[in-house]
């Protein structure tokens, strides 16, 4: 199952320390907002203003 790369415009308090890169299970585009499903399971909402770019990542 192919998992996401998520780019942020600055780091964000999702991504570690400055990073402005983080690694998701999956993500729903819903309008405004990215759904994205962490690794944990657990998921969280990001305005997609602070979202640069959702690429597909083969791990």
């Amino acid at each position: 199952m192919p998992s996401y790369r998520v780019a942020f415009d600055a780091p964000h308090e999702l991504t570690d320390d400055d990073e402005t890169t983080m690694t998701v299970a999956d993500y729903e585009d819903v309008g405004s907002m990215y759904i994205l499903e962490l690794p944990d399971g657990t998921t969280r909402s990001v305005g997609k203003q602070l979202v640069t770019s959702v690429t597909e990542h083969e791990e």
